[in-house]
């Protein structure tokens, strides 16, 4: 078994997987405490997706029979697993599970996020949620027409669509007078309880896997129904609106017509982060500069914000016992034990900073991007 709190490592082991063309099974939880506060929640958050698994793709005698049999061991293998020590991680949100005994795969991967729990069958491991917990920045696009409305969730780099509703909202008729007034009427009270009922269904779709950015994507018209209908917390991460057919475009299309507004918001946050860590580095400023102290300042969980040039990368070593990073080979502080040396620091100091709430941004627009404006290529602004 391989057992990793690096989800940027096991992404690119598990992508690179040859499984010979035997199926994987992928278990996904969510283990955050404002959900899932108890093990018997999580217990049963488990026993539900496993048997999910079994009627999808053992009772439902998808593949061959050697296969159904593989894959119930593998689902015993599973649940035999993960008890309750397994579901007590204290410092993860999330656990992924893959498990492939014929093609010799067994790992643990523990999340620094929150993910929603899923389960999937595939001949290579299912790594789309990992993808998203090891992006710096989550964007969730909102699509809504008068009659249909998807949500999408992902990077600048790539959107994958996660639902889609369509209503059965009536078009307007050709009759006139007092009927047709009273008709239409009843066709905007339909709207709006599709808008309603489409922005219920986002705000539940972040309570169990948050986002930090949203767009909307709407007709005009319907722009200040939507924004009304939007729960507080949604309306504080709303940064723009487009519009596009919702109905027909790609997700490559609505990344193309979200990107520049993603681009807008990025600079425009860059941009606030560097003068605050201009003025946090004045003398008694709440700012860091340079990788031995920022490293520290995360192990002290003193980190608000985590500043990081576009592309930068740098070896460094961490504490095998208590997970301490440093950029230097001195032993542990914590528990005076050897560091080991780990050819990229920069990833554990990312999930280390997520693990805690802290924001990470990535500068990318800055004409001085690669050295932070001067202050080298990591920065940290701090909560106290």
């Amino acid at each position: 078994m391989h057992t990793s709190s690096s989800t940027r490592e096991a992404l690119t082991r598990l992508t690179g997987l040859d499984t010979g063309g035997h199926r994987v099974l992928s278990v996904y939880l969510n283990l955050d405490p404002s959900q899932f506060p108890h093990l018997r929640d999580r217990h049963m958050q488990l026993d539900a997706l496993l048997v999910d698994a079994e009627r999808r793709w053992v009772g439902a005698g998808d593949g061959s029979r050697a296969d159904r049999l593989a894959l119930r061991e593998d689902i015993k293998r599973v649940r035999g697993f993960l008890t309750g020590e397994e579901l007590a991680l204290p410092t993860a949100r999330g656990l992924a599970v893959f498990c492939s005994t014929a093609a010799e795969v067994f790992e643990l991967v523990k999340l620094p996020r929150p993910v929603e729990g899923a389960v999937a069958v595939e001949q290579h491991p299912f790594v789309e949620p990992l993808v998203e917990v090891t992006a710096p920045e989550r964007w969730c696009v909102l699509l809504v027409s008068r009659r249909a409305s998807r949500i999408l969730r992902g990077t600048r780099e790539r959107m994958i669509e996660v639902t889609s509703v369509r209503d059965d909202v009536h078009r307007r008729h050709a009759q006139g007078g007092w009927s047709q007034a009273r008709f239409q009427r009843g066709i905007e009270n339909e709207v709006d309880e599709h808008i309603r009922s489409t922005c219920s269904a986002l705000f539940e779709r972040f309570r169990r896997s948050g986002f930090d950015r949203l767009l909307i994507a709407s007709p005009a018209e319907l722009r200040p129904r939507v924004q009304r209908e939007l729960q507080a917390e949604l309306r504080r991460r709303l940064v723009g609106h487009f519009e596009i057919d919702v109905e027909r475009a790609t997700p490559a299309e609505i990344l193309d017509r979200a990107a520049p507004l993603i681009d807008a918001d990025e600079h425009r946050r860059e941009q606030e982060a560097l003068e605050r860590l201009a003025e946090g580095l004045a003398p008694d400023g709440h700012a860091a500069a340079g990788l031995d102290q920022v490293l520290q300042l995360l192990d002290e969980r003193r980190v608000e914000t985590l500043l990081l040039a576009h592309g930068f990368t740098a070896p460094g070593f961490a504490c095998p016992r208590c997970g301490y990073l440093g950029a230097s080979e001195a032993p542990c502080p914590a528990d005076g034990a050897a560091r080991e040396k780990r050819e990229d620091i920069v990833e554990g100091a990312v999930e280390l900073a997520l693990a805690q709430s802290a924001e990470v941004l990535i500068v990318r627009h800055q004409p001085q991007s690669g050295d932070l404006a001067g202050h080298g290529p990591v920065a940290a602004l701090l909560r106290y």
